[in-house]
């Protein structure tokens, strides 16, 4: 189970009425206040310290939206850790505490997947009121709802259950994760959303640089006695609510787990090795962990090749072009169009009407196959998406072999680069399980040996007592003695 959560089975007879199974909203401890969950313990837990250095990087997205403005929606950037408690403390100093809202992730610049540092959390944004069934009920009575029906569906409870004024978001707290991981944590948004659907889950608000309202703050568009923010429901306490691992997490929410698609994959290997499995080789790169790696070699190879930023007239389109295509299979539909046009935005200085101009295929495929459509391609049915080989996209953009190595690329290489990093893989693997260097293994050897000749020579050791001696086989004591025998022989030629 996750994080100390305990699940009752869901019952045989089946309900449609979402009672509540084993929960009660009001049962915390004597004295439980949940308006000790404010701004500050909303952002200490959504953006905790590294567990490492106690120090993360990038910053968080602060946004208000202001009616009656010119410019409704306003949106600014503060570092992440103290500075972004002090501002959301002075946010609440202000006159206006309406319509408040903060970043689920942190990010190296601004809100955009494509920048993402850490991200600590998935959630689920449920648009209640938007659901006949549901609509003018007591916030608490929804979440007593969600809560059944998450265990129904055996789902781990969220850390906490925030009212919004009009809706409710679930959240998940967990430890941080870095962009590698977004692939399967987008499969357990998704999957979220489905198992949340029938309470208005908002299917356009599981991406990863998704903003919601800051605790303590009010929602303008919400009747008087429901403005207010606030917490309704937790899993701990207010002030520090059950952080989830996520491993563990996704495999309960995931239909299939890590660990059975472990078990899936040696069950295949004996069926090839007894040759009844006719299918292709393993891939080792799902398509979505394959894409983030080369969005990852991508941002690399620009930083590297463009230190200020802005990418050179000749390079732009290319480069775009691939970026939007590693950001279709990585970054919710929805949200593509967006999350490409602030990309284009930071690496070209495109106009919004131009990224869409010129990206309009990227976005359209990635629509159509968030649709389920498919297209034919050698005979089979595939993903719609656009699909480019590692060595078409070094061609492309004309990646040389000192560029991969200097920039640090690890998917964007050519053969030659791909051994070296093959090698570089095999010697950390042999390091993290406690195998010495070859030249550490040779001089610890050749001691070894020198001390088995001197012993033979002085106490008339034979090579068995030896063996017992050093505490190694005869084999190894007599290799070792016979190396040694060697290293004094050329010694005694110089």
């Amino acid at each position: 189970m996750t994080g100390g959560l305990a699940h009752s089975p869901a019952q045989n007879t089946q309900t449609d009425d979402f009672q509540k199974r084993n929960v009660d909203i009001n049962s915390g401890p004597q004295g439980f206040d949940y308006g000790a969950f404010g701004a500050r313990q909303h952002i200490e837990n959504l953006h905790p310290n590294s567990s490492r250095s106690g120090l993360r990087n990038g910053v968080i997205s602060f946004a208000q939206r202001v009616r009656g403005q010119e410019k409704p929606w306003k949106e600014w950037t503060v570092p992440v850790g103290g500075g972004a408690i002090m501002e959301a403390e002075r946010l609440f100093q202000q006159e206006n505490r309406t319509d408040l809202y903060v970043s689920q992730a942190a990010f190296w610049k601004w809100r955009s997947i494509s920048q993402l540092t850490a991200i600590g959390a998935c959630y689920a944004d449920l648009d209640y009121h938007n659901v006949a069934r549901w609509r003018g009920k007591a916030p608490s009575d929804v979440a007593s709802a969600v809560l059944g029906h998450l265990e129904e569906a055996i789902i781990p409870h969220p850390s906490y259950i925030l009212s919004t004024g009009r809706g409710l978001v679930c959240v998940w707290l967990s430890e941080l994760l870095p962009r590698a991981v977004l692939p399967r944590w987008n499969a357990v948004q998704k999957r979220l959303g489905s198992v949340l659907e029938p309470f208005g889950a908002d299917k356009r608000a599981l991406d990863a640089a998704r903003v919601f309202r800051l605790a303590g703050s009010e929602n303008s568009s919400a009747d008087r006695d429901r403005c207010k923010v606030g917490m309704v429901w937790c899993h701990g306490s207010p002030e520090a609510p059950t952080r989830h691992d996520f491993g563990t997490l996704a495999d309960e929410v995931l239909p299939v787990t890590h660990a059975e698609l472990i078990s899936l994959r040696a069950e295949r290997a004996k069926r090839k090795a007894a040759g009844k499995d006719q299918t292709g080789p393993a891939v080792h790169l799902s398509a979505a962990t394959y894409w983030e790696t080369v969005l990852t070699d991508l941002q690399r190879l620009r930083a590297y090749r463009c230190p200020e930023g802005d990418l050179p007239e000749g390079q732009r389109d290319a480069w775009l072009f691939m970026a939007g295509v590693a950001m279709s299979w990585i970054s919710p539909a929805e949200v593509l169009g967006r999350e490409i046009i602030s990309l284009a935005n930071e690496a070209a200085g495109w106009r919004d009407s131009e990224t869409k101009s010129r990206m309009c295929s990227v976005i359209k495929r990635a629509r159509q196959a968030a649709a389920g459509q498919t297209i034919t391609f050698n005979g089979r049915e595939v993903d719609c998406r656009y699909q480019v080989k590692a060595s078409t996209i070094v061609e492309w953009l004309r990646i040389d072999p000192a560029e991969q190595r200097a920039a640090g690329l690890r998917v964007l290489v050519d053969q030659g680069r791909k051994r070296e990093l093959s090698v570089e893989r095999m010697e950390r693997s042999r390091r993290d399980r406690g195998v010495k260097d070859r030249g550490v293994q040779q001089a610890a050897r050749l001691e070894m040996g020198g001390m088995a000749l001197y012993l033979q020579a002085t106490k008339g050791m034979r090579r068995d007592d030896l063996a017992a001696h050093f505490n190694v086989s005869a084999g190894q004591i007599s290799k070792a003695m016979a190396e040694a025998r060697q290293a004094r022989q050329r010694q005694g030629k110089l």
